[in-house]
């Protein structure tokens, strides 16, 4: 408890000698100081206005500490010390046993003390002696807390003795009291009621320790010259009675308003932590400023700190709320702690507003999650680098150069001593300067990948490993992984299964580093030796900053890329400013612009970010102000830095500033990847969201604020296009950025010598394979107790072993993300369940069966992936993980995690594609109704099971609004033994979707109708796709009968349709007669597909207005036998399906409506016996049909002649007897 006038300055050790009660002073040091006003204390209510105090004297801040024998009263010697010293002691803790312990529940009842048998550790102590005077009486109070096993905490205030069960230290202060009117000794409650005792001081008599619990009492009598307490106990007879066992129900009776009173503590403690978070993100904006960055950084393991402690009671609500028991655990151990840390928040906090930060506006710093529109070309252009670009293809040795060559033969000339078959081009250039661009676009160019066999580009920027290159040139060529690191074997898969002499291979070295100059380049030679065997003409591009390294490794003249001319430097930045469409600029802006430009010293990646931060806001003052900004002064560099790397650093520190704070700390979190990492946006989000970067905003779920943060960083240019795959790379001086703003919380691993370098406060550390490391280095991490991430990528599983994994989770318990990424675990460690904090765990790699049974305890956890573990069904404890949002399981376990009993406790859950709705208890509909944040697709099946609507609406479906697609199912197939039609509308009718269903199905239903309530477009208004299968009793869509008779039906009825309806099925529902009410264009007028398949008694369509659905593409009719399609029919021009399959009496007439379907690509014609023939003019008027089936058509005897198709690309005609035109079968193209 933080006392604050009696807090120790200095510290004396006083041992309490008992043969003559005298107290030998030991080594220490002292200091005094004046008592302050007390500061404003937490409790139930809002924080009291401080208390104005009168001092007796000086407060004496000596600290002291009593050893206190076995078996002696420690409250009898404390008060006997105090007497004897006339002066009064404050206890600050103890350390060590006492026996038998009588406590008295703080604010408790009258009855709530209880005895504790045993002995018991002390975890905390504190209490006022306060020595008898004149005017006031003398007073003992002692508050203590102990050990009460199984993670639980015990405390109160001590009645009676307190016996030593063995030697107890018992630091305290002596102190000159103050003076007020009105005070209660009871130190908790007196911070806790302040507004209550002032308002009843009559009540109070100072200095007056008053129990109002009958069990206790003590009387203070002064007998002696020399004070002297002398303890009177009035124990009532039945005071056995109030003596409790130690057990789990009495201790959480006698702890319940403690807890409420933790809790309390809690929002103040919330409530400070958020203060002074709000003060980082202005201070951020000024990191740049002397002491703000080593504030910040002083700043950043309090608040680290105080976010695990709140998390650590969050946990202890779960594991009481999971268990179902009375469990009082981490928020009652930590309390002294959180007391201590709110200590260093309040000084931080007063610390930072000394700065006077909070007072500086920050312009235009948005801090919403919104998307901000990207203007760019999908394709990105290159800007003036035409000639370079057409200068080095020249060098590539295309047959066919398209555009005039540039002349400058020394480039073409060969370097003695390199191989002949292979040349060696390098492209040199300061950072930033776009030769990674340039290279892209060569390496994109159709002609040139026409031209080679083999292309694979590799980025060497964190250094180079002739092994680790072959490897990744393996794995490229061949997509398998290498394991090995004997350099001859590697050499020899390449020379042998890769590179071979009839394969032209283009390989491109990205950003090679002065690491390769070593030893006289022999890294380099034993790289480039296999690759003499590959064809002649085949080609390295290397890129490289360093002029060293161009002039060594080349086997032709390098090239220089220089800077950016400023007109064609102006022209990227406006593209990147104002968008591809920059005719129409603000005069203003582009003066300013202009300037801007002037200071990047031809730098592409300058003008890139520089532009992109620039067109988040189209303002002349925002742009001035980047215009006048100090960082354009303030970039530290080294002499031999020219001022292309001052000014692209200028820009980077620019763009950093103005980022709001969430994508700062987003952004940073990327250096704990190695440089030039391939990221994947979802994976990276997850990682964000399980270390806390990323909070749920207002209705939006934290993955989906988290994919737009990831678009902002991409937007802004932090983030660009890998060059040969769909994952995200960061340039290579962004990431120098992004590592120079983490230095202290993110580090790699890549061998042995960064051991000694990692910081000690880190955060998030990756620790990568073949880097050399032993079990005991990877062991040796343990004491990194700040870690929250832990990477651990291809390391072998006799290194990275149970017993280091074992040793992890008994120190690293504040790990909040732990990835093993193709790291084979043997299995589990059973203290796996020390990981409170858990919420990201990737053991994707490994194969073990089981998981321990401390695992289903990390109730935090939200992202499982145990794709490859061995495990033969989902166990039923994963229900426990109540926080789990998605899992991932072997293919074949998919669907059974729904139906695994009370999954509805996984209310967070966001993927469960299919639900088996089940009689025994646990695996009814109603465990969907809190399962609000599905998303994707759900399947809901055994719907038979469910008895009506009451029981149907359980499941909430319209609050599922992340789910895009629905499907329900009845029953099992389509002739059910028993089934209750009338129960099965009614069951229909409560599961309303959500009205962001894209996607519906219904199958397997055996209702007579189907027309819910919620069936319109007014419910279903984002509705894409309808699918109506296996429902063989519906006879009417929508409530509005379609006629018998063979005729179309020209009333639609009140039914409005789905306007953004493009995909329509119905197969298999027998009794439908009808759709002309349904399938018209006023109702469907986006459709894009029908489908319509074994719908036996259907007898019409509206074949009239089959020609009026202008974005109809594909119509397929097929088993509907029953269909009389009129004359007139019509067909849209845009189709380009067509398929007619056993559909009643399709005639030649009926074929006219073939004519001029000029997009028309595919025509299947199956089991059309009234098909005659079909006349030369359709086939001319097809003019893009690509494939053609014709089958089992008995009547036809002519297609025009073979020539007609010849045309045709792919062909399929069987089984038609009376056509002879052409032999059968007649197979061409993909039929064959």
């Amino acid at each position: 408890m933080d006392l604050d006038p009696f807090w120790p300055a200095g510290s004396t050790t006083i041992k309490r000698n008992r043969r003559n009660d005298q107290d030998e002073p030991t080594d220490g040091t002292g200091g005094s100081g004046s008592g302050s006003e007390m500061r404003e204390q937490p409790g139930r209510r809002k924080p009291n206005p401080p208390i104005p105090i009168k001092q007796d004297g000086p407060v004496t801040r000596l600290s002291h500490s009593l050893e206190i024998a076995a078996g002696a009263d420690i409250m009898e010697e404390v008060a006997a010390f105090a007497g004897r010293q006339q002066r009064s002691v404050c206890v600050l803790s103890g350390d060590g046993f006492i026996a038998n312990p009588t406590l008295r529940h703080i604010q408790g009842r009258p009855e709530a003390v209880v005895t504790f048998s045993g002995q018991f550790q002390i975890l905390s102590m504190t209490g006022l002696f306060v020595v008898p005077s004149p005017c006031r009486p003398g007073s003992v109070n002692l508050t203590l807390y102990v050990d009460g096993g199984r993670g639980q905490a015990v405390g109160g205030s001590v009645v009676g003795k307190l016996v030593a069960a063995g030697p107890v230290m018992q630091p305290f202060a002596f102190a000159a009291l103050p003076t007020i009117e009105s005070l209660l000794n009871e130190p908790f409650y007196w911070m806790n009621n302040t507004d209550e005792l002032l308002k009843n001081p009559q009540e109070l008599e100072i200095g007056t320790f008053q129990q109002d619990a009958p069990e206790t009492s003590y009387n203070f009598q002064q007998d002696t010259p020399e004070t002297s307490f002398n303890f009177q106990q009035d124990a009532p007879e039945t005071s056995s009675s109030s003596t409790a066992e130690l057990d789990q129900d009495n201790i959480y009776q006698f702890l319940l308003s403690d807890k409420q009173l933790m809790m309390d503590e809690c929002l103040v403690f919330e409530r400070t932590l958020s203060t002074l978070q709000e003060l980082i993100k202005h201070a951020e904006w000024w990191v740049h400023k002397d002491g703000v960055a080593d504030l910040l950084q002083d700043a950043s393991d309090p608040v680290y700190c105080a976010e695990d402690l709140l998390d650590s009671l969050h946990y202890d609500e779960l594991l009481e709320k999971s268990e179902g028991n009375n469990t009082i655990g981490f928020s009652f151990l930590e309390f002294p702690k959180m007391k201590e840390v709110k200590g260093k928040l309040d000084q931080l906090i007063r610390k930072m507003e000394n700065l006077d930060l909070h007072g500086v506006r920050q312009l235009f710093m948005d801090e919403s999650v919104s998307l901000e529109p990207n203007l760019l070309p999908a394709e990105p252009k290159i800007i003036g680098r035409h000639k370079e670009l057409l200068e080095l293809i020249n060098f590539l040795g295309l047959p066919e150069i398209i555009g005039k060559r540039v002349q400058g033969g020394d480039h073409q000339g060969m370097v003695e001593g390199r191989p002949d078959n292979v040349s060696v081009l390098p492209i040199t250039g300061t950072g930033g300067v776009g030769k990674t661009a340039l290279v892209h676009a060569i390496f994109s160019e159709k002609r040139v990948r026409d031209h080679f066999d083999l292309l694979i580009w590799i980025c060497v920027s964190d250094g180079f490993d002739e092994k680790k290159l072959i490897k990744k040139l393996i794995q490229s060529a061949a997509e398998s992984e290498m394991k090995s690191d004997d350099l001859r074997y590697l050499q020899k898969i390449l020379t042998n299964g890769i590179i071979r002499h009839s394969r032209r291979f283009l390989l491109v070295i990205d950003d090679v580093q002065e690491d390769i100059c070593q030893e006289d380049f022999h890294k380099w030679k034993s790289f480039l030796a296999p690759l003499d065997c590959a064809k002649p003409g085949s080609m390295v591009l290397v890129t490289t900053r360093f002029l060293k390294v161009a002039e060594h490794v080349g086997t032709m003249k390098h090239s220089m890329l220089e800077g950016l001319p400023e007109g064609n430097l102006w022209r990227l930045f406006k593209m990147h400013a104002f968008g591809s469409d920059n005719s129409d600029i603000n005069p203003v802006l582009a003066s300013i612009g202009r300037s801007i430009v002037s200071r990047l010293n031809g730098s592409p990646l300058g003008a890139q970010i520089i532009g992109r931060l620039l067109s988040l806001k189209l303002d002349p003052i925002y742009w001035r102000n980047i215009l006048e900004s100090e960082l354009w002064e303030v970039v530290p560099h080294q002499e031999n830095e020219g001022e292309d790397k001052i000014s692209i650093c200028s820009a980077l520190k620019l763009s950093y500033q103005y980022l709001p704070f969430h994508l700062k700390r987003c952004f940073s979190f990327c250096s704990m990847y190695p440089r030039n990492y391939e990221f994947d946006a979802g994976t990276l989000v997850d990682c964000w969201v399980a270390v806390g970067l990323v909070l749920p905003y207002g209705s939006m779920l934290a993955l989906d604020v988290g994919h737009l943060y990831f678009q902002q960083l991409v937007n802004r240019s932090l983030f660009q296009k890998a060059p040969t795959s769909s994952g995200y790379v960061m340039h290579d001086l962004v990431y120098d950025m992004a590592q120079h703003t983490s230095r202290n919380e993110c580090f790699v691993i890549k061998d042995r010598c960064d051991l000694s370098r990692i910081p000690p406060s880190v955060r998030h550390l990756s620790v990568l394979g073949n880097s050399g490391l032993e079990s005991s280095d990877l062991e040796s991490l343990h004491t990194y107790k700040t870690l929250r991430s832990i990477i651990c990528s291809s390391i072998d599983s006799n290194i990275l072993t149970t017993s280091v994994v074992e040793t992890w989770f008994s120190d690293l318990v504040n790990i909040r993300m732990l990835r093993f990424i193709s790291c084979q675990l043997k299995e589990l460690p059973e203290n796996v369940g020390n990981l409170v904090h858990l919420r990201y765990l990737d053991i994707s790699a490994c194969e073990f069966d089981k998981f321990p049974d401390s695992f289903w305890r990390l109730y935090n956890l939200e992202i499982l992936d145990a794709r490859n573990c061995k495990i033969q069904h989902v166990p039923n404890d994963i229900v426990k993980l109540v926080n789990l949002q998605r899992v991932k399981l072997k293919d074949d376990l998919i669907r059974h995690r729904g139906c695994v009993p009370r999954v509805g406790n996984l209310v967070f859950l966001q993927e469960m594609p299919y639900y088996a709705v089940g009689d025994e208890p646990g695996r009814t509909i109603h465990e969907l109704k809190n399962m609000n944040h599905l998303r994707g697709i759900l399947e809901i099946s055994g719907l038979c099971g469910v008895t009506g609507m009451e029981q149907s609406t359980e499941a909430v479906l319209h609050k599922k609004v992340y789910l895009d697609t629905l499907i329900l199912s009845w029953h099992e197939s389509i002739r059910p033994e028993k089934h209750n039609s009338s129960q099965e509308m009614e069951v229909l009718e409560g599961l309303r979707p959500s009205s962001n269903i894209k996607h519906l199905e219904v199958k397997f239903y055996m209702g007579a109708g189907f027309h819910p309530s919620w069936l319109h477009e007014d419910v279903l208004s984002s509705l894409a796709s309808l699918s109506i299968s296996s429902c063989p009793n519906i006879s009417t869509l929508f409530g509005q009968p379609s006629r018998t008779d063979g005729s179309s039906s020209s009333s639609t009825g009140s039914f409005t349709g789905f306007r953004s309806l493009t995909k329509l099925c119905i197969t298999w529902c027998k009794r439908l007669t009808g759709l002309d009410n349904f399938l018209h264009p006023e109702h469907l007028p986006a459709i894009k597909v029908i489908r319509l398949s074994n719908c036996e008694d259907l007898v019409s369509l509206p074949t009239k207005s089959l020609g009026e659905f202008l974005h109809l593409e594909n119509l397929e009719v097929s088993h509907c036998w029953s269909l009389n399609w009129e004359q007139g029919l019509t067909l849209p021009l845009s189709l380009k399906v067509l398929k007619l399959e056993a559909c009643g009496e399709f005639s030649d007439s009926a074929l006219s409506c073939l004519r001029g379907l000029v997009a028309l690509t595919n025509l299947d014609l199956q089991f059309c016996p009234s098909i005659e023939s079909i006349c030369t003019q359709i086939w001319s008027s097809l003019v893009s049909l690509e494939n053609l089936k014709i089958v089992c058509c008995q009547g036809l005897n002519s297609i025009g002649g073979s020539e007609s198709i010849a045309r045709i690309g792919n062909v399929d005609i069987r089984h038609c007897p009376k056509l002879k035109e052409l032999e059968q079968p007649f197979f061409r193209g993909c039929y064959c």
